[in-house]
Formats: structure tokens, C-alpha cells, sequence
């Protein structure tokens, strides 16, 4: 009888124990199955986080990327400012149609005339062409200043390179690579005076050695090239020339 009672003495402590240690396993193994499980969702969530930061990553431009942006937003701005220009200058050009016939104007060669006073002289020989050109730029007739343009192959087809990447609205107003080379070649005529000093006849060409003078009485000599084109000569566009305006579209 005592030998039961010793053996339930001994016993009993070992159940209890045993009961003790297979709750404290059970307990933690439920921990350590709450920590895997966060683990679990906080890895997913990582991954998210990451996936997300890379499609950031690469939707971002790159420096190069981000200064072209920014080199064609002022370069689109600066042509609104140029057709806005271009539409100030037609307001203020005079209507003489219904008015009195205008005073003879001085000629521009051997003399210094006010772009006021600079007229369609027509296009029968190159100084007259040249007038007819400042004219047109002075009043913000892009139509008339692009059709007494002339372009070779390798200038046309820049002009038509560049206006291909100017925004759509842009393209509708302008209409034609041809009327985008002559909105900038009107917007650096300055309205100040000018003056044909000196006709150079080459074989394919005629050089015009213009004085202009700006607003602010800044003046330089330039030289440029008219090219016959049947009984009527045009301005030629140099191809150094197209190159300095694809310049502002691009980063510097």
C-alpha cells in the first residue's frame, strides 16, 4: 500500500510537469507561428513595396531625358512667344488699301530705311526680294516671308525633321516646315532700319551685303545669299543656319 502511495507521489509531479512542457511547447510553437506568419506578410509586402519603387525607378526620365524636356518646354514656349510676335506685328502694320497713295520710299540701297517704311518692292532682282523679305517679317506675314524662302534638299528636310517634333497645335498653326523656318527668320529681323550696301554676282547666286541696325542703334553687317528662281529671286536659307535653330530644341 505505502509502495502505491509512493509510486502516485512520484507520479503525479511527472504528469503536472509533463502538462507544464507541453503547454509552454504548444505556446510556443503558436509564437513562433505568429512570427512566421509576419514574416510572411511583411516579406509580401517588401516585395510590393519593391516592385512598386522599380516601376517608379523606371518610370522616371533620366538626366538626359529631363533636360531635353526641359529644352523643348522653352523652346515650345519661345515659339508662342514668336507667332504671338508675329501677330502683334500684323495688328500694326498699316492698311493702305482704302487710304491715300503712300509716299515714294527711299531705296534700302545707299540708304538707311526705317523698317516703317520698308515696302513690297517685289522680287524682280535680289535687293527688291531682300526689302520684300524685311517687309513681310516686319508686318508677320509668315505666308508671304515663306514663299520667298528657298531651300536645298538637306535644309528642307531638317526644317521638316524639326517641325515633325513640335507639339500638335503647334504643327496646325504653322501649317508647313516652310512657315516654322519662316517664323524664325522674321522674329531675328529686327525692327530698327537697314540698308543694302553692296550686290555680289556669284555663278549660282547673288551676295547682298546688308548694315542693319537694331532698336537700341546695335549695329553689324551681314551678308545674304538670293538665288534666282525663274524671273524672281528668293532668300536662301543656309543650312548653318537651320542648324542654329534645331539648336534650340535641343539640351544643352
Amino acid at each position: 500500500m505505502q509502495s502505491n502511495t509512493r509510486f502516485i507521489a512520484v507520479i503525479v509531479p511527472l504528469v503536472a510537469i509533463a502538462g507544464l512542457v507541453l503547454t509552454w511547447q504548444h505556446h510556443t510553437t503558436e509564437e513562433l507561428r505568429g512570427k512566421i506568419a509576419r514574416q510572411r506578410t511583411q516579406s509580401r509586402e517588401l516585395a510590393k513595396l519593391n516592385a512598386a519603387n522599380q516601376r517608379l525607378v523606371t518610370a522616371q526620365p533620366s538626366a538626359e531625358e529631363l533636360q531635353k524636356l526641359l529644352a523643348d518646354r522653352k523652346a515650345i514656349a519661345r515659339l508662342r512667344a514668336d507667332l504671338e510676335t508675329m501677330r502683334r506685328r500684323a495688328a500694326a502694320a498699316p492698311n493702305t488699301a482704302d487710304g491715300p497713295p503712300a509716299k515714294a520710299a527711299p531705296s534700302l540701297t545707299g540708304s538707311l530705311v526705317a523698317y516703317q517704311l520698308w515696302k513690297d518692292v517685289g522680287q524682280a532682282t535680289p535687293d527688291a526680294a531682300f526689302e520684300t523679305v524685311l517687309w513681310a517679317a516686319a508686318g508677320g506675314e509668315l505666308g508671304n516671308v515663306a514663299d520667298l524662302l528657298a531651300f536645298d534638299a538637306n535644309t528642307r528636310s531638317r526644317a521638316a525633321a524639326i517641325f515633325a517634333e513640335l507639339p500638335e497645335s503647334i504643327r496646325n498653326e504653322l501649317g508647313t516646315p516652310e512657315r516654322l523656318i519662316a517664323l524664325l527668320v522674321a522674329d531675328d529681323v529686327p525692327l530698327g532700319r537697314a540698308s543694302v550696301v553692296a550686290q555680289i554676282p556669284t555663278p549660282t547666286d547673288t551676295k547682298v551685303i546688308a548694315q542693319i541696325l537694331d532698336t537700341d542703334g546695335t549695329q553689324k553687317l551681314a551678308q545674304f545669299s538670293l538665288r534666282a528662281d525663274g524671273n524672281s529671286w528668293r532668300l536662301v536659307v543656309p543650312e548653318k543656319v537651320v542648324q542654329r535653330y534645331a539648336a534650340r530644341f535641343q539640351s544643352p
